[in-house]
């Protein structure tokens, strides 16, 4: 034990004697110490998440310019045309080739570092050619991630189709079966945006075991409404057929279920692209309607992203495991 460890230890003794006590009771006296003198060195960081978080969103105004002006950024910048094909080598992160019928899809498959507990299958968000993927395997989960290159400009199907017709997730299901080799194996879902939709609707169909997601767009349909209803040059409009009706309907499904996966959700209240009371909040609602487990964290900011991270989504998976192994 170095100096600084030496000094936070007699810190938390001196200041925290009456709950070393309680702790030593309960876990002995060698981990309740360990315990103190890890909480002692926490930063304020690892103590308080709200502290590294972008501040800088919170509490914008959100009657005027400063939501509006972030969410028309965003639409401009999701409509415009983009050629990253030939100048992005992220193909290299998906190096896996699955065929379904007359189609292809590229996937990666990344076994965990350690023993494996179950499979996760992460989900990309929009924008394919420009996202970096799945960097890295899990401690104690394989990885599984599907490429979804389909859709307007080949940036993204939200893991569902085009026109009206779900071939993508009829492909990706049928990856995913293709590698859950093990029925006794526990499967997850994560992802983040339009990947947090994939996550959603995939792990929901496939009655998954756990769902981890930050800034989840939820009902397509409303996104297809506020792009406007007569238009297809642009990613909404896109996935829409004939009828809004072919559109999957995620807030449906989740209702039609009787058990529901345990959910993790992370969010800002005003997402300039995906408003909390639009879209997480009305998931949300469904779970606590059916007395479904969920976690959450919405911050009080304007920002379409969060602050979860793999590390965060492995504990939550660990924790579902660890209360009912399966």
């Amino acid at each position: 034990m170095n100096h600084r460890h030496m000094v936070a230890f007699w810190r938390a003794l001196l200041a925290n004697g009456r709950k070393l006590r309680s702790r030593a009771d309960e876990l002995g006296w060698k981990e309740a110490l360990r315990v103190s003198i890890i909480s002692a060195l926490r930063t304020q960081a690892e103590t308080v998440p709200l502290a590294c978080y972008r501040t800088s969103h919170y509490f914008q105004d959100t009657v005027s310019h400063e939501v509006e002006a972030a969410r028309a950024q965003r639409r401009a910048r999701e409509t415009e045309a983009l050629s990253m094909h030939d100048a992005s080598n992220i193909d290299k992160i998906y190096p896996l080739v699955f065929h379904h019928g007359d189609r292809l899809i590229r996937y990666t498959r990344l076994p965990a570092k350690k023993q494996s507990r179950g499979l996760i299958v992460f989900f990309h968000g929009f924008n394919s050619w420009f996202h970096t993927g799945p960097l890295r395997p899990f401690d104690h989960f394989d990885l599984l991630a599907p490429w979804d290159t389909f859709g307007w400009k080949r940036q993204g199907s939200w893991f569902w189709g085009e026109k009206g017709n779900g071939f993508v997730a009829a492909m990706v299901q049928a990856l995913i079966r293709s590698e859950w080799t093990d029925p006794n194996q526990p499967i997850f879902c994560m992802g983040s945006s339009m990947g947090g939709f994939g996550a959603l609707y995939h792990g929901i169909t496939l009655g998954c075991r756990g769902i981890y997601v930050m800034a989840p767009q939820v009902d397509l349909k409303a996104k297809i409404e506020d792009y406007g209803l007569e238009s297809r040059t642009n990613p909404y409009g896109f996935l829409r057929g004939e009828s809004l009706d072919l559109v999957p309907d995620l807030l449906a499904l989740a209702d039609a279920q009787e058990r529901l996966p345990p959910l993790f959700l992370i969010q800002d209240l005003y997402d300039p692209v995906n408003e909390f009371s639009r879209h997480g909040w009305r998931l949300v609602d469904c779970y606590h309607r059916k007395r479904a487990w969920y976690g959450l964290r919405v911050h009080p900011g304007a920002y379409h992203d969060g602050d979860g991270s793999q590390a965060e989504a492995e504990l939550f998976f660990s924790l579902v495991l660890d209360k009912h192994p399966g």
